[in-house]
């Protein structure tokens, strides 16, 4: 469908959030976890419109339009495929490489040309590192414990407090004042340009291709402040980048292990736990969540154990489990953060603490606690009141009345009242779309979806293999991409069956990119509808009704040709009944 590399489509798709996107046309109002509006593409007065955070699709039951954001642009702007990806990348500051002249534009060139810019300032702070005037940032370096090895895999530098040793060094290289200002690398004053990083450990920031989008820097000494990032520009922007994905994504890791700095992500690494990454001095942000959740399917926050550090990870719980990530939060004892924990104690003892992490309830469970934490009446009156609204958010019935049991025991009230008190704050009761939306409304589906069980059974199976991946596990041995009748679910199912048993990450979204206008829209009404878990639509079921309908295509088939076997050939009929009684014991056998 495009001729830009996988890779790139999904950088583009995931910073263009689809509520955000689709909000620049619509007007939505967030009912539960989804988004509802009057639909662009036809006339309607009741709103039948849906955006969905969590899988980053929408969908319209009125006049059957769903897909990824790549398909709603292409929609509401009347463009193709390849149109919409440049609409996104320009949305998103993102470089596309130069296949067609009509895209060169200037802006493209600026990309490009800040990316050169910022790998010679690299280059510059890595040779200063090892140089005469690097002495002092080489000394902290070793004493925080890192070797030559791993400095080099960081491409970690050093600048001087020189006032513009950097400018005059890129001048050379033929870049202005001008271009290096709009780099962040300089800061333009009255008195003439000079180097914005001076005195500093120098940290490149990689984009997910592994270009030099910016950089960190940290103090060697206690001037302040203590870390200063680029700023925003062309090129960087920080609420979408996080500091070691690019090392991270290819762990072949489920877990990621979030920190707070630049020095927590390398000690970790050094010390063979790549799965880290940090969110770049600010709070976690929905963009880099979905980033982490199209990598990894359990996300680790690691925070330094201050009260800052806990008021962050409570932001960063609430921000990802809103948008549907599994994040759990891994405390580390005695007020230590995670580079001096990991060096102090070693590797194994790190990886014993991830394998403690708690839940988001249960460490919720655990603040609230700490902070109601006298005997008193009141005190459990507010404990319980806190904690009713953190329970109100689980959906999943069974894993509720876990909680329910143990705390209503443990703080002797009766399990009615506890779940009277979760009830006050339970916006939405169904987990699925919300009753006073699909409350008899009919839902268009296509002709196809409508009379073809066929078709609706392989969009299925596509929709559970990318709603939960580990399904693959067990549906590998039984499952043939021949099994799909479809052309193009079939070529859909081989692409998605690849990826799962390279044992990549494959979300929706993502897998929408192939999927033809028409069949998008299909799909998203599967997966809203249909695929849904909590009721156990059992895979293996599935790829059962798949063997039967192959094997019923193949028998009409064969049907059809022994009808008119004045057209066959010497021995074709008795291998025909041959197959034919072989496919009628198999169905028996499904």
């Amino acid at each position: 469908m495009s001729y830009y590399p996988e890779e790139l489509l999904e950088e583009i798709r995931l910073h263009n959030d689809i509520v955000e996107v689709v909000s620049d046309y619509v007007k939505l109002e967030k009912k539960g976890k989804y988004y509802f509006g009057l639909c662009p593409f036809h006339n309607e007065k009741t709103p039948s419109f849906s955006v969905t955070p969590s899988l980053q699709i929408f969908n319209c039951f009125g006049c059957g339009k769903g897909g990824n954001v790549f398909h709603f642009i292409m929609n509401i702007e009347n463009l193709d495929f390849q149109e919409a990806v440049k609409f996104l990348a320009e949305k998103a500051n993102i470089t596309l490489p130069e296949y067609d002249a009509g895209y060169d534009t200037e802006r493209l060139r600026l990309k490009k040309e800040i990316i050169e810019i910022n790998t010679e300032a690299a280059r510059f702070f890595y040779r200063t590192l090892l140089s005469e005037n690097g002495g002092a940032g080489r000394k902290y370096l070793k004493s925080r414990g890192l070797n030559a090895d791993t400095i080099k895999r960081f491409g970690i530098g050093f600048s001087t407090g020189e006032y513009d040793s950097l400018k005059k060094y890129l001048n050379t290289k033929g870049y202005t004042d001008e271009k290096l200002v709009q780099s962040g690398l300089v800061i333009k004053s009255t008195n003439g340009a000079y180097d914005r990083f001076r005195n500093r450990i120098m940290f490149p920031i990689f984009d997910l291709r592994g270009n030099i989008i910016g950089f960190g820097g940290r103090v060697i000494n206690d001037d302040k402040p203590k870390y200063m990032n680029s700023p925003e520009t062309i090129v960087y922007n920080k609420r979408n980048s996080l500091y070691g994905l690019n090392f991270a994504k290819n762990a072949n890791d489920k877990q990621v292990v979030i920190v707070e700095g630049y020095m927590d992500v390398i000690s970790l690494h050094k010390y063979g736990i790549i799965n880290s990454v940090a969110s770049l001095g600010t709070a976690l942000t929905e963009s880099q969540g979905r980033l982490l959740k199209k990598y990894f399917e359990e996300l680790i926050i690691a925070y330094d154990a201050d009260t800052a550090g806990k008021d962050a990870t409570m932001r960063g719980l609430d921000l990802l489990s809103d948008i549907g990530c599994n994040v759990k939060v891994l405390q580390i004892p005695d007020g230590k953060d995670p580079d001096e924990y990991i060096r102090t104690n070693g590797p194994e003892k790190f990886r014993l603490l991830m394998k403690k992490a708690l839940s988001l309830v249960e460490y919720k469970i655990s603040v609230y606690r700490k902070l109601f934490g006298d005997n008193t009446v009141d005190s459990k009156v507010k404990f319980l009141n806190a904690i009713s609204q953190v329970l109100a958010k689980i959906e999943s019935r069974i894993e509720l009345e876990m909680y329910v049991k143990k705390l209503a025991g443990e703080y002797e009230i009766s399990e009615e009242s506890l779940y009277s008190e979760i009830a006050k704050y339970r916006k939405v009761k169904d987990t699925r779309m919300p009753r006073y939306y699909s409350a008899n409304r009919q839902f268009k589906k296509s002709d196809e979806l409508k009379t073809n069980p066929s078709y609706r059974d392989e969009l299925m199976m596509i929709a559970v293999l990318v709603t939960d991946n580990s399904m693959y596990e067990l549906v590998k041995n039984d499952i043939d991409a021949n099994y799909f009748t479809n052309k193009e679910l079939k070529a859909i199912a081989i692409e998605l069956m690849g990826r799962l048993k390279e044992g990549k990450r494959v979300v929706a979204a993502e897998i929408l990119n192939m999927f033809s206008e028409k069949t998008a829209g299909d799909f998203t009404r599967v997966l809203e509808n249909e695929c849904n878990f909590d009721e156990n639509k059992k895979p293996l079921d599935i790829v059962e009704k798949l063997k039967k309908n192959r094997l019923e295509k193949r028998k009409r088939e064969i049907f059809l040709m022994l009808k008119n076997r004045e057209n066959l050939k010497e021995g074709d009929v008795e291998r025909l009944t041959i197959e034919l009684n072989t496919i009628v014991k198999e169905m028996k056998n499904i």
